[in-house]
């Protein structure tokens, strides 16, 4: 790991300082984040409303929630590669799939889907390469101290996805015209299937999903954040960085004192 080459302010925070790092993150690096995400979940999104039947397009809403560990996988490969100055192409990021997939994608959809604290547990999966007991023992000395703020993370940022969806439905709701709001409302909600519930069915899992793909580059960057303050403040990256810096300029200082020497 190249710690000369960071790009990011590395210091010890505390833990809600380290997700603000994280959000600030995707701010600096959305367009590195969005366009390979947006691209990977239509590509998906496309042929499952094409092959699954109108009457069930909730479930499609329900399947991505379900796949969106994948997602989580590419948005950390691509803040990892730019936090270590490796700006990666929409490309480039799209053809790292196949290799950011390998290993524990069974388990990301399975026994660690319901997992609170996957978020900050993800970089130990998929950054550091280590198996069984070691890193079972790696995660438990990172997540000791940060545990309830990961937790509380996950929480938080599902319920922000849930207010939202519903705020904007109730937002659309609000434009429906007061003549035929009663009537619009009643075929809303009907349970029998019909061809405006089908639409409506739509409407709702696409205006999720959008959310969705919004709030969750947040959730990744938040937990990433707190995985490497958890780290510095382990392994004293920000000492080890001071210690480089202080070595650069010493050693920038002893040639211009060796140029000063030659020319007297």
């Amino acid at each position: 790991m190249q710690l000369d080459q960071i790009t990011a302010n590395i210091r010890l925070r505390s833990s809600w300082e380290a997700v603000d790092l994280g959000f600030a993150m995707v701010q600096r690096w959305w367009r590195s984040i969005y366009p390979p995400l947006l691209l990977f979940n239509l590509s998906i999104l496309l042929l499952a409303f094409l092959f699954v039947p109108t009457k069930y397009y909730l479930y499609v809403m329900l399947f991505f929630w379900w796949i969106k560990p994948y997602s989580h996988r590419l948005i950390l490969h691509i803040l990892s590669q730019r936090l270590f100055n490796n700006d990666l192409s929409t490309w480039q990021a799209l053809k790292d799939i196949p290799s950011i997939f390998r290993g524990n994608t069974f388990g990301a959809i399975t026994f660690r889907r319901f997992s609170f604290s996957r978020g900050f547990n993800l970089p130990i999966w998929q950054l550091e390469g280590i198996r069984g007991k070691a890193r079972a023992k790696r995660q438990t000395v990172l997540l000791n101290a940060v545990h309830s703020e990961a937790i509380w993370l996950t929480i938080g940022l599902f319920f922000i996805e849930i207010i939202l969806t519903f705020s904007l439905l109730g937002l659309f709701l609000l434009f429906v015209p007061e003549s035929h709001f009663d009537s619009f409302t009643s075929n809303f909600f009907n349970p029998e299937l019909g061809s405006i519930e089908t639409w409506v069915m739509l409407f709702i899992s696409s205006l999720y999903i959008v959310i969705t793909l919004i709030i969750e580059p947040f959730y990744i960057a938040a937990n990433f954040a707190l995985y490497i303050n958890r780290r510095t403040q382990l392994e004293a990256w920000d000492i080890e960085l001071s210690f480089r810096k202080m070595a650069i300029r010493l050693a920038t200082e002893k040639e211009k004192l060796a140029t000063l020497a030659k020319g007297t």
